[in-house]
């Protein structure tokens, strides 16, 4: 009771505070707990090889692990270190959005919420786009409500840098322009400012920060156009298939969790249908509900990643608390829902920080009953250290001079996790099919001996055996994680007969 009432007592700004401050001393703790996943290697590979941009993604990245990089060494702290500080200045920018637009307690109650959707906590700890997208995207969100309420054509002209260097990093920030669209379309009093020179000085600034990436498209033949072909699924023609939207739903559920995920989706629609007359609510929605109307519409044709409406959540979050908060105070019942949706994304996210014991206690039920073990979902950051064990004695025992994969995750994490951390190479593409595409390639001389590492259970392609006088398995394993198997590699030695002498 004395806690309750200290709380209760205690400042709201202070209590926050607190929070981040506590988050973000944890997070650079843990950061160092847990391997790189494939995405993160690879981008550290990107902040090797600067440049404007990038097959996958703009630059923003790879710039920033750079830095972290430069800072820290190429360790896990070194890249991941500017993830944490990206995710507590997110925190911050929430905390100040919800504040503007309600109060402090309002706030308190928005960065409380974000600290345990499982996916917000994960994207704190790991260095990808996400981070950078959804911190620009909050900070652009902040700068929108100022501009919408003083008349200061500087505010407009730092809205569009700050979505341009969300759009850096993710092009799903690019979006966000539509969203200030639909708000000034929605909103009668601020319909006038589309045709301002407002919005010219916001076209403008965001078209001076996006030149990076439209120099390298010129440099290199509008390869992100074909990237983002390849992402939509759209490859010939858009097909409706209901099932893969309602993967594109199952999976928003798993990574917000099911219970703040439904109030979510109840609040947007309450709030949607009797409280659009409220500025604030008109504001939050025009920020979630393009993003995620454009996703799903994606979706219809084939299911998009669950993490790329994350950037919806800033003002997500907001409306749930502020449209639960009210429903709680007319009907004090409807606590225990919020609790217990509360404590479910709770016990999900720190189950995420520690997935061992659940694994095994997982193992020996499905091993009971006969049935396929259930897949980790930290298995993409789990066993890397083993593989590159296992890929290093195979280099030392075979004396070779040279690593090829057949997949950009396996060529990251040899880079990155062996000792030496030297140069792998994927075997001949496509030009910008991979960011290794635009990269120099390997030479296959006389003398070349080469290890080939895979996951494919089929026979060697038919490039590597064109290249190679001979292509030999010498390994087949699975990388280990805590006595548990992860995922099952194959390595195969490949020779090419040295010159014979003159």
């Amino acid at each position: 009771m004395k806690m309750l009432l200290f709380l209760r007592q205690t400042s709201p700004v202070r209590l926050a505070i607190f929070l981040l401050f506590a988050l973000t001393c944890y997070r650079l703790w843990f950061i160092t707990q847990m391997e790189l996943v494939p995405d993160e290697a690879y981008y550290w590979l990107w902040s090797k090889h600067l440049a404007w941009s990038y097959r996958d993604k703009g630059p923003a990245v790879a710039w920033t692990i750079a830095l972290g990089t430069k800072l820290f060494g190429h360790t896990v702290f070194g890249i991941r270190f500017f993830a944490v500080l990206l995710s507590t200045g997110t925190g911050v920018l929430l905390f100040l959005i919800a504040r503007r637009l309600y109060d402090d307690r309002v706030a308190l109650w928005c960065l409380l919420v974000a600290a345990v959707i499982p996916m917000i906590a994960v994207g704190s700890i790991l260095m990808t786009i996400d981070s950078l997208s959804v911190f620009f995207w909050a900070w652009a969100t902040l700068i929108f409500w100022k501009a919408i309420h003083r008349d200061n054509l500087a505010d407009w002209f730092w809205l569009g840098l700050a979505i341009g260097a969300g759009f850096l990093a993710k092009f799903t920030n690019g979006v966000q322009l539509g969203c200030i669209a639909f708000f000034l379309l929605w909103s009668k009093e601020h319909r006038s400012l589309l045709f301002s020179r407002k919005m010219l000085m916001l076209g403008g600034s965001f078209g001076i920060s996006i030149l990076p990436i439209l120099w390298w498209n010129m440099q290199t033949g509008w390869i992100h156009a074909m990237a983002l072909h390849t992402r939509s699924g759209v490859d010939k023609s858009f097909q409706v298939h209901p099932l893969e939207l309602l993967q594109f739903i199952g999976g928003q559920f798993g990574v917000i969790s099911p219970l703040i995920a439904a109030g979510m989706v109840v609040a947007a629609v309450a709030l949607l249908w009797k409280k659009t007359e409220d500025l604030c609510v008109r504001f939050l929605l025009s920020q979630f509900l393009p993003l995620y109307g454009l996703f799903a519409f994606f979706s219809l044709n084939k299911a998009g990643q669950p993490n790329w409406a994350a950037p919806a959540l800033v003002t997500g979050i907001i409306f749930t608390v502020v449209y639960w908060r009210e429903v709680v105070a007319r009907q004090p019942a409807w606590r225990w829902g919020v609790g217990a949706a509360f404590a479910t994304a709770m016990i999900m996210t720190l189950v995420l920080h520690n997935t061992n014991p659940l694994m095994v206690a997982a193992k020996s039920v499905t091993d009971i009953m006969h049935r396929r073990p259930i897949p980790d979902p930290l298995r993409r950051a789990q066993g890397w250290k083993d593989f590159a064990a296992h890929v290093q004695t195979a280099r030392e025992k075979n004396q070779v001079n040279l690593l090829l994969a057949d997949n950009y995750a396996q060529a990251s994490m040899m880079a990155f996790y062996l000792p030496d951390q030297p140069t792998p190479y994927l075997l001949p593409a496509n030009y910008g099919d991979t960011q290794f595409t635009l990269w120099p390639g390997y030479e296959v001389r006389p003398g070349t001996r080469a290890l080939y590492v895979t996951t494919s259970n089929q026979s060697p392609p038919k490039t590597l055996l064109n290249q190679f006088n001979s292509v030999e398995l010498v390994e087949d394993f699975w990388s280990q994680h805590q006595g548990r198997n992860m995922t099952e590699f194959h390595i195969y030695l490949c020779l090419r007969e040295p010159a014979a002498p003159k």
